[in-house]
């Protein structure tokens, strides 16, 4: 049970902290930002091509009136009426409004291509005129997704209603929730696969994000009656506003469900890297014990680990013992919890010395050079860390 407790507490504080690194509110209130001004372009645009494929397009938008009272419910009616006015009076839209409208649309494209990003630590350059068409691209596959989701939709009420006649004991209602909740996860999870700048993430990955965001979401609607029944009182200081920071408020939470999905793809995808960097921060009994156990290698006396000329595959960090190390005549003795060989692996170099046993015995844990290098990258404090061990190594 202790283990259990401390391991809970250990992945807790290393969530939070990635929250607050990727300033995750920040986030959030940005992508709002945009959500809300790029909103209505962005239905118009959804509004004119679905409606060329479906034969009747008060389908079409009876659906985005649905979404758009889940996201801005104080303001959507007011909304999707100017929608309906622009697009009835504009029947004979050209493709320069397309154009247009994709333009107007592709900073909110371009919100979610950064925040993908900042949470998976990756910075990657392109030309200008590269990344709005990668951003529309983005409008293209949500607008894709949202069509085949409203399709899919239609029968979902026939495939409750035929579950149901199977087994009478069950719900229709429960297994409607359960069958769109399912559907929703998959195409979340199809967003996820396609947006994520980490093209190694194991499926079952993007399903737990897509969940967990397809669960928070059905959290908050459930709370929707609570939430809005403390904003009885903005009134009175908002006046006429009063709507618009609700519907703000509200588009906050469902972006913060959207993006916690990915939180926590990227936090489990580098779990390892987290526990290999508190290896070396702030080493423990616990940390040893619960992570690195099966990780732990006991050496006997005069055990050489590497020599010189050696490809520089590991860093390596003892547990217990001594181990030293012979570089260019000059002698050093590492003891518990210190590392060395990190200097190669920087550096992409072979060996340019030796380690060896000179205690009893030694336990040492070996640290591949990619997760060394991938901390390094990534983690600033730690890089710090490594820098300023370097510097004394360099001034002795």
């Amino acid at each position: 049970m202790k283990d259990f407790i401390w391991k809970s507490k250990f992945y807790l504080a290393h969530f939070s902290q990635n929250l607050s690194q990727h300033r995750f509110l920040s986030l959030c209130a940005t992508t709002s930002f945009y959500f809300l001004f790029t909103l209505i372009p962005f239905i118009i645009l959804i509004f004119l091509i679905l409606s060329k494929w479906v034969s009747n397009s008060d389908v079409i938008f009876n659906e985005l009136q649905n979404i758009t009272s889940n996201l801005l419910p104080e303001i959507s009616e007011k909304m999707m009426l100017q929608v309906k006015k622009f697009t009835d009076g504009s029947r004979g839209l050209g493709w320069f409004w397309f154009f247009i409208l994709f333009w107007a649309a592709s900073p909110l494209a371009n919100s979610i291509r950064k925040n993908f990003l900042i949470i998976f630590n990756r910075k990657i350059k392109r030309k200008f005129y590269v990344n709005k068409l990668i951003d529309v691209t983005i409008l293209l596959l949500v607008i894709f997704l949202f069509f085949s989701y409203i399709f899919i939709s239609k029968y979902l009420i026939t495939l409750a209603g035929f579950f149901h006649s199977l087994v009478p004991i069950s719900e229709k209602s429960v297994l409607l929730i359960l069958f769109s909740s399912f559907s929703l996860i998959i195409f979340i999870a199809i967003f996820y696969k396609i947006m994520t700048p980490e093209k190694k993430l194991p499926q079952s990955l993007l399903f737990i994000g897509a969940a967990t965001s397809c669960f928070v979401w059905i959290f908050l609607h459930e709370m929707f009656d609570f939430i809005m029944s403390m904003s009885q009182s903005y009134g009175i200081f908002y006046g006429s506003m009063r709507n618009l920071f609700i519907s703000l408020i509200w588009l906050f939470l469902n972006i913060a469900g959207f993006l916690i999905g990915v939180e926590l793809i990227a936090f489990i995808f580098n779990l390892e890297v987290y526990k290999f960097r508190s290896l070396f921060l702030q080493p423990s009994k616990s940390l040893l014990k619960n992570f690195f156990q099966p990780n732990i290698i006991r050496l006997q006396k005069n055990s050489v680990l590497f020599s010189y000329n050696m490809p520089a595959t590991s860093v390596y960090f003892i547990v217990d013992g001594q181990i030293k190390t012979t570089i260019n005549g000059q002698e050093r003795l590492f003891h518990n919890n210190q590392y060395f060989g990190e200097l190669s692996v920087i550096n992409n170099t072979k060996r340019l010395g030796e380690a060896i046993v000179v205690s009893d015995w030694a336990k040492i844990i070996k640290i591949p050079n990619s997760t060394f290098k991938k901390l390094l990258n990534e983690d600033l404090e730690f890089q710090n860390y490594i820098l300023k061990n370097l510097n004394k190594i360099i001034i002795n």
